[in-house]
């Protein structure tokens, strides 16, 4: 079955589709010493944030909730022991789904961030379930902005189209259909690699936000807030 390892490889790269791009456009300048606190260790995101960080000069620490993934810190976000205002970016890619209280992650994250501070964020929208049992949520752009309405100037951008998450959907439930797998999939994987160029043409020429496997998103920690809580 190792032709189904190439579609989800390739289904992956498509659900995921810029985020490689997003990763690097957000870290590439931030400068030497700067501290990033990237939140849920290990995977293929996080060796990237790491390179994209080294690269930069940045100094990443990684925590997660699950001491097996090998964080730098086992830390819940939901309720951080770490100090207030240590970071000047917090990266939570592919973690909000996994958050049991995404309003106190969103208010931790904010607290962890010095004035001025970056979030950047990645969550899916319409995706399988995935690292069960701890999945538990999926947002539209409107639930996006509630969770993290303490930042401003969000910036919430769909990160592939309506026709790309149909496919990615597809050879996703035909890979979690084992016997569908087992006597299909030559003409599976033949449908998906046909359907391919015309879900990218279709995205492009008819263009919606009602669907898509995610969201990219920024947001900055305002320093006005700080200048009117030291003058108080």
């Amino acid at each position: 079955m190792g032709q189904w390892k190439f579609v989800v490889r390739a289904s992956k790269r498509l659900s995921r589709k810029g985020l490689a791009n997003f990763l690097e456009r957000e870290l590439s300048s931030v400068g030497n010493g700067v501290r990033i606190l990237s939140v849920g260790a290990g995977g293929e995101v996080q060796d990237l944030v790491c390179r994209c960080a080294d690269e930069a000069g940045g100094v990443v620490v990684s925590s997660d909730i699950d001491a097996s993934r090998a964080p730098d810190i086992i830390d819940d976000i939901t309720k951080s022991s770490l100090p207030d205002e240590s970071f000047d970016i917090v990266v939570m890619m592919e973690v909000l789904e996994h958050v049991s209280d995404p309003f106190a992650a969103a208010s931790e994250v904010y607290r962890l961030l010095r004035p001025g501070g970056k979030l950047v964020l990645s969550s899916p929208f319409i995706f399988p379930i995935h690292d069960r049992p701890y999945d538990f949520f999926r947002y539209t752009k409107y639930g996006l902005k509630l969770v993290l309405s303490q930042f401003d100037e969000l910036v919430i951008v769909e990160r592939n189209t309506w026709a790309e998450a149909i496919l990615v959907l597809f050879a996703r439930a035909m890979g979690e259909l084992r016997r569908a797998k087992r006597l299909l999939s030559p003409f599976i994987i033949l449908l998906i690699l046909l359907c391919l160029p015309g879900a990218l043409l279709l995205g492009r020429l008819l263009r919606s936000d009602f669907l898509t496997t995610g969201y990219i998103v920024t947001g900055i920690k305002s320093q006005a807030r700080r200048r009117v809580s030291e003058t108080v």
